[in-house]
């Protein structure tokens, strides 16, 4: 038999697969846990109880939540429902803004934005723009003005029918037999034409004339007479489909001159590239002053850049340096365009591959575009977090991150959810919280389909890369960021009955969908309107108090109480990976061990059970009785009976308290026999 004490000194790695549970050959192993369950890792080391949700609002819908900045201190969250968005500024509504997106669309949509104005695109919706007004509640939401789409040629039963050119050349004047004159079509000119005062013979010279210039085809354009001395071409053939230039005559002897009359403009069989017909845009961004659309219904791999400071203008022009761009991706698989980011340079995420434009700035000219890796994506919004952008991969079960190397000056796609890829399950929301005014962690929070959440503690500098899971008492559908806070769209069934609410994490409470208020001391708590017919944990005045049911909207609670919390409990559970210790015959990770004791390093916390036995972190003394519990910070032991293979701590809480652990230390006795 032997005895060894194990420290964990940290948990950098956050949740270890299940799958690496005897991977004990490398150093995650010694840095992760089994289970982090509504729990956040810490960048320093450690893991903490996760923030509650703290209660806003009712919405009544499934909903898409987006993130509005109109500057740094005007901040919205707009809440997509069905025909309808519902602007909210620091937790209050404002005002409801009508909008053609159903619900079931607005899970679907992509957006971007500059300065007071968002960009809102979904491929069965022309692009819309939704400006905010002098004040709060003034918002407009408008069809963008779109101008000088490119053409294409589709080439099936909705495309328009090509129109041939029909351009008259009228001889006036006084034209003898062998009287010569030239013909000029845009830029190409003929050889001299000999006149003839037989109208048959005239429009002959002039068919093979036109037909003989490098501009057009041998068999394309046909020369008939109109009248006398007035002859009619018409643009066929391979000519056709085309507007082109009026011919321009020059008499080189005689005296005669001309009338030219265009009666038809040429047209092809194209149309804008994108329209209600063909599909609108599925992705936009802006980059280096233009906007950028990606993808649509019937165009899924082109790319649209507008003019340059000329958003709405996509006019390609002669190729000048500003004018618009448009390029489809040629590769040799179907790589429908779902995502763009603006960062280092333009990079464009598809359904098989992801690319970017190496040439800055952008021109008509210089515009290439680079496949780097060929993982896909699933379409989500891509989000950028410690100097990568983060996708989620197109099977819905990895994390990766686009991060461009100098070595290779190339971009790589490395999975950054390798050690825990269980936590994903085919996401359907994303979004990234960069360090706020008390947390300088960079946190992703990736919804499940499930309605659980992973949440990845991303710190590259100190190569920090740690996931946990989120859940609640109901599903978690959707969230978003806004300038540090952090809104979920939570579905929950309350008193046998289905809401859908809008709760934000807030580090001050410890339970969900909850009300924190301070009120003048007395037992009868109100606002809890939403909570009716469940059963809530209720921490008054620092203390927990017993469970409660809200009934019309209130409690009474066991005492006066001031500053009182009411919510849905949560519990936070850690489990850490089995212990193992190398002896010299060899280790010990599934051989017959012991817990002897447990020694817990926490700071600021109370209430925390080791393998379900309560941790005391009181002591006998005066004036201990009705005053409220302190926070431990410190070390505290935990003697443990009983022999297993797997040896391992849980920790967890069952009340509504602080807790961030910051390490453990095990003794531990084993055979080594």
């Amino acid at each position: 038999m032997g005895r060894v004490t194990k420290l964990q000194t940290s948990f950098n790695s956050g949740v270890l697969d299940p799958r690496l549970a005897s991977r004990s050959d490398i150093k995650q192993f010694y840095q992760s846990v089994a289970v982090g369950t509504n729990i956040k890792t810490l960048p320093q080391g450690g893991l903490k109880r996760r923030e509650g949700m703290a209660f806003v609002a009712d919405i009544g819908s499934s909903a898409r939540l987006v993130e509005f900045a109109f500057n740094v201190t005007q901040t919205y969250l707009l809440v997509f429902t069905n025909n309808n968005i519902a602007v909210y500024k620091d937790d209050v509504f404002q005002v409801n803004v009508a909008t053609t997106i159903t619900s079931a669309q607005a899970q679907e949509m992509n957006w971007t934005q500059s300065a007071d104005t968002l960009i809102i695109v979904h491929e069965a919706h022309p692009p819309q723009r939704l400006v905010r007004g002098l004040s709060d509640t003034s918002w407009s939401l408008t069809d963008i003005p779109l101008t000088n789409l490119p053409q294409y040629n589709f080439g099936d039963y909705l495309s328009p029918s090509a129109v041939s050119e029909i351009q008259d050349i009228e001889f006036l004047g006084t034209w003898n037999n062998g009287d010569t004159y030239t013909l000029t079509l845009e830029g190409q000119t003929t050889s001299v034409i000999t006149y003839d005062s037989v109208d048959a013979t005239t429009s002959s010279r002039i068919q093979t004339a036109l037909r003989a210039l490098s501009n057009t085809s041998a068999s394309g354009i046909t020369v008939t007479i109109h009248a006398p001395k007035h002859h009619r071409a018409t643009f066929g053939g391979n000519d056709s489909g085309k507007n082109w230039d009026s011919i321009s005559p020059v008499v080189v002897s005689g005296a005669g001159t001309f009338n030219l009359i265009v009666d038809v403009n040429g047209s092809a069989a194209a149309e804008d590239s994108i329209s209600a017909t063909r599909g609108w845009p599925k992705t936009a961004t802006f980059f280096e002053s233009r906007l950028v659309f990606g993808g649509s219904t019937q165009k899924p791999q082109s790319l649209w850049l507008s003019k340059t400071n000329d958003f709405y203008n996509f006019d390609e022009g002669t190729g000048l340096a500003d004018e618009g761009v448009f390029i489809t991706l040629d590769t040799d698989q179907v790589n429908a365009i779902n995502g763009l980011y603006a960062g280092r340079h333009l990079q464009v995420l598809t359904t098989g591959g992801e690319f970017y434009v190496p040439t800055a700035p952008i021109t008509p000219a210089t515009f290439t575009i680079k496949r780097q890796t060929q993982f896909g994506s699933i379409g989500l919004r891509p989000v950028s977090i410690d100097g990568s952008t983060l996708f989620i991969d197109r099977y819905g079960k990895s994390a990766r991150e686009l991060l461009y190397t100098y070595v290779e000056e190339a971009y790589n796609a490395d999975s950054v959810s390798v050690m825990a890829p269980h936590l994903l399950n085919t996401p359907v929301d994303m979004a990234a919280q960069r360090g706020t005014a008390t947390d300088e962690s960079n946190y992703v929070y990736i919804v499940n389909t499930d309605g659980t959440m992973a949440v990845l503690n991303s710190l590259r500098s100190q190569e920090v890369t740690a996931w946990t899971k989120w859940e609640t008492s109901g599903t978690i559908e959707n969230i978003a960021v806004v300038v540090g806070v952090v809104y979920f769209l939570v579905k929950r069934t309350i008193n046998s009955v289905t809401k859908y609410y809008l709760e934000k994490a807030d580090e001050n409470t410890f339970t969900d969908s909850n009300i924190r208020q301070t009120i003048t001391p007395s037992v009868t708590v109100t606002g809890l309107g939403h909570l009716n017919g469940e059963v809530c944990r209720v921490k008054a005045d620092g203390a927990v108090l017993a469970d409660n049911t809200p009934s019309g909207g209130s409690i009474t609670a066991e005492r006066s109480v001031t500053d009182v919390e009411v919510g849905l409990n949560f519990n936070p559970t850690i489990t850490t990976m089995p212990l193992n210790m190398d002896f010299q015959t060899g280790p010990t990770l599934t051989g017959d061990k012991r817990i002897v004791r447990v020694k817990v390093n926490m700071y600021e916390s109370l209430g925390l059970y080791i393998n379900d036995i309560l941790l005391p972190t009181r002591k006998f003394g005066s004036g201990l009785l009705d005053t409220t519990p302190e926070p431990y910070t410190g070390l505290k032991e935990q003697f443990l009976l009983g022999w297993t293979e797997l040896a391992q701590v849980t920790i967890t809480q069952k009340d509504p308290l602080p807790m961030t652990l910051l390490s453990l230390a095990v003794e531990v006795e084993a055979s080594n026999g």
